[in-house]
């Protein structure tokens, strides 16, 4: 069962602080006593640090894994209600430079796991999707797992028509303009919008006319019969530029996962299915066309769209592919290899950025390639990808339309910047902040001196939150996530490093809400409409 909450937004580039007024304290002061004083409770059972995951008769430890990813933490704020009690007037307000739309148009499990959630990465094949409101409140079986399973689980129990009802009602409900307000008025310059590669399947009609036609609302995945997606309206995307602009944000288009699957995470679509992407021909057609070659397909046809729109004015970049082999690494460490080579990704990162460079969006409208590559894909991230774009890009082009965008959490491991509540981490959430700060201030800095030294030129961070730990009932709260984030974001500006926290809302995951809903954190995140509201 899922429930309605109250729900979080993402960190700043800068730190800003803000005097309360009587107007803020009547308008906001309830919701912002529920984000002080929420706390979540371990679940029986589920208090093990490195759970072994199982994939046929492979092993491997999940949180080891992704310790090659960054930092997040849960959040406390002074607020209005504390203020009057006799605490600081003041509130923390730290505004990062964009803001992900995560959870809109590409769906992920844990975002909508009620109360239930546990790991922001899903371990083993068990998902933790419970629901996909307004529609959808709760499952007769196991949770979801990923969304292309779920449309076709949807599809196969209840029909193509109510699945599309529950999609749409979904899209339609989850973001509205009034988001867009909030956003622009806490100083935010840009949104990042993730999209699935279902928004251009009729780039992939050359496989199967009629199963990928322009008209299509559900296609298969070229690979996979097992995962379908509902196509996004390609005019419904055109209108959220629209909306962003009359508020003064710019966009960031990205393409946030491929057909077949081009990392290992519950993003991909086809989780906990095996990528296939870098590896297998489609099954669609005549089976003679590799996934790689699809996925540029996609990518093409993405440009030529941007290229076609109206609004570039609006538009800050594009991301052609999120998170290429995202985990490549780390599986092929643990006998599961998804990709031929690292060069393989390389390679077609490269072939994408043709197709940008070879448009007329560098030069019409001042369009910015943003370029993600995460570490879990190589062994050896910085001596291999950072001289490869520096070849791969001039330094014109580095400094005038490609940006090196990576994400950076330290939620997973032993990484120093982490904290929880026990030991095994940099630092003990029951410290004080003035032994805190320090280490995180070292700590941060040095990470992103790091990323200067190595690259020359625009340079971004994607992805990041506010979370010490990726099980929220182990990560730290209170005045901790507050110390975090103004050191994050205090980096972040120091480097120049253009940062978007993940994500702006996520009302229907209730025990990460602290530490990645940015709607939350910032205190602005309202009770749902009377549809909306509907608790357990």
């Amino acid at each position: 069962m899922c429930s309605t909450w109250i729900v979080s937004m993402r960190l700043p580039l800068q730190v800003v602080w803000i005097s309360i007024g009587a107007e803020f304290t009547s308008q906001y002061g309830s919701v912002l006593a529920v984000v002080a004083g929420d706390e979540l409770e371990v679940l029986p059972g589920m208090d093990d640090e490195c759970r072994q995951q199982t994939r046929g008769s492979e092993h491997t430890c999940t949180f080891v894994a992704l310790q090659r990813r960054a930092t997040g933490q849960r959040h406390d704020i002074t607020t209005p209600a504390m203020a009057m009690a006799g605490s600081p007037a003041r509130a923390f307000a730290a505004v990062p430079a964009g803001v992900n739309l995560g959870g809109w148009f590409v769906l992920e499990d844990w975002m909508f796991s009620g109360e239930t959630g546990r790991h922001v990465a899903s371990i083993g094949t068990s998902g933790q999707g419970t629901c996909l409101p307004p529609l959808l409140w709760s499952l007769d079986d196991t949770p979801w797992q990923s969304e292309g399973l779920l449309t076709k689980q949807l599809v196969d129990t209840q029909g193509q028509a109510k699945a599309l009802d529950i999609i749409y009602a979904h899209r339609k409900a989850y973001i509205a303009e009034e988001d867009f307000r909030k956003i622009s008025s806490l100083g935010i310059r840009s949104v990042r919008l993730p999209l699935p590669w279902s928004t251009f399947a009729d780039a992939l009609s050359a496989l199967d006319a009629e199963a990928y036609r322009q008209d299509a609302k559900v296609v298969p995945d070229p690979f996979y019969d097992q995962a379908w997606y509902v196509t996004v309206d390609r005019d419904m995307v055109q209108k959220v530029v629209q909306q962003a602009a009359r508020h003064n944000l710019k966009v960031v288009l990205e393409l946030h996962y491929m057909p077949g699957g081009a990392n290992d995470g519950t993003y991909n679509g086809i989780w906990p299915l095996p990528p296939k992407f870098w590896t297998s021909n489609a099954t669609r057609g005549a089976g003679d066309v590799k996934l790689t070659q699809v996925g540029l397909w996609v990518a093409h046809a993405f440009v030529k769209w941007v290229e076609g729109l109206d609004e570039l004015g609006s538009i800050e970049g594009i991301t052609l592919l999120n998170e290429p082999g995202h985990m490549a690494s780390i599986d092929k460490a643990n006998g599961r290899p998804f990709t031929f080579s690292e060069k393989q990704i390389l390679q077609w990162v490269a072939d994408a950025a043709d197709l940008f460079r070879q448009s007329a969006l560098p030069l019409k409208g001042k369009i910015k390639l943003y370029v993600n590559m995460v570490e879990p894909a190589f062994d050896n991230f910085w001596d291999t990808v950072p001289p490869w774009y520096m070849q791969t890009f001039t330094a014109h082009e580095r400094h005038s339309w490609a940006v090196f965008d990576i994400h950076w959490y330290v939620a997973w491991g032993n990484h120093p910047c982490s904290g929880r509540i026990e030991p095994g981490a940099g630092y003990l959430c029951s410290q004080p902040a003035d032994e805190i700060r320090p280490l995180l201030n070292d700590c941060i800095h040095s990470a992103m001196a790091l990323f200067a030294k190595k690259v020359d030129g625009l340079k971004a961070c994607g992805e990041f939150s506010a979370a010490t730990f990726e099980d929220p009932t182990r990560a730290c709260h209170g005045n901790t996530l507050k110390v975090f984030l103004e050191e994050q974001l205090r980096a972040f500006e120091d480097f120049e490093i253009e940062g978007f926290f993940w994500t702006w809302r996520m009302p229907y995951g209730k025990n990460f809400e602290n530490a990645w809903s940015y709607s939350k954190i910032a205190g602005v995140e309202t009770a749902a409409s009377a549809e909306f509201a509907r608790l357990e």
